[in-house]
């Protein structure tokens, strides 16, 4: 959406040196000064500025740096922690974290100080916000995967894993396993796991006869279906990313050159 016009709360009409009334032109032929064909500020480049004009630029241009000076002392305060943490190999973070700075800065000023109409401004403030929130999803990836993950975990039993430890001092971490009277039930990890109930002989977890084959076959399919379940739960992370950055593409679209006053 290109840079549009953005509808002022009259209130602020007299502070922003604004008649309440629109001033009508007159048209009239009367009213005509001159009419010429040429190009814009012709006549301010032929022309030499009077002293009093250039005082008047000279003492704009020094408020103006003053006012640059300001904010640039508030910025550096305001920005420190985000300066602090930026890296110029972290890239996508980096990028992200600037936006969501500057974005907060914006709501905080936009909220104090806007201009627009009521509804005009919350509705830029809304979508400001809706992007900070996207952006703070997508600054962690993982997040997307985890937050999936833990919701299918969270309807299934604590799951522990075998560790075996080796004479040359190597550590595995295998499968998935729930109590089941003396022993546990679980599936191994790697190429060709095993699959029942296991009870630890002499050290070694080793397949045992069940005390209750009904319920461990009940507990095989519940791992399977867990494991089913989390695949799932990837797929949908996956799907998940993809709308957000969809949403982002829509509100930077729609919102992007709205963020301003």
């Amino acid at each position: 959406m290109l840079m549009r016009s953005q509808p002022l709360d009259p209130k602020f009409n007299k502070k922003l040196g604004l008649s309440d009334e629109h001033d009508v032109p007159d048209d009239s032929e009367k009213a005509i000064l001159s009419q010429r064909i040429g190009k814009m500020f012709d006549d301010i480049r032929a022309s030499k500025p009077s002293f009093s004009l250039r005082i008047q630029w000279t003492i704009r241009g020094l408020r103006g740096r003053r006012y640059d000076i300001k904010f640039a002392i508030r910025n550096r305060w305001k920005w420190r922690k985000t300066l602090n943490r930026l890296r110029p190999w972290e890239g996508f973070d980096g990028l992200l974290t600037v936006m969501i700075t500057h974005l907060r800065d914006y709501i905080e000023c936009e909220e104090t100080y806007g201009h627009t109409t009521p509804e005009y401004k919350s509705q830029k403030i809304a979508s400001a916000k809706e992007t900070v929130a996207l952006l703070e999803r997508m600054r962690e990836p993982d997040e997307y995967s985890s937050r999936r993950r833990s919701e299918v975990e969270s309807y299934y039993p604590k799951y522990k894993s075998l560790i075996t430890k080796y004479v040359s001092g190597g550590t595995c971490i295998s499968g998935d396993f729930v109590p089941q009277g003396n022993g546990f039930v679980g599936t191994e990890s790697g190429k060709d796991p095993r699959s029942g109930y296991f009870e630890f002989v002499d050290g070694r977890f080793t397949l045992a006869e069940s005390p209750d084959q009904a319920e461990t076959d009940r507990l095989l399919a519940e791992v399977k279906q867990y494991h089913e379940d989390i695949a799932n739960a990837y797929r949908q992370a996956g799907a998940d990313s993809d709308a957000d950055f969809a949403r982002l593409a829509e509100l930077l679209k729609e919102n992007l050159y709205s963020w301003w006053d």
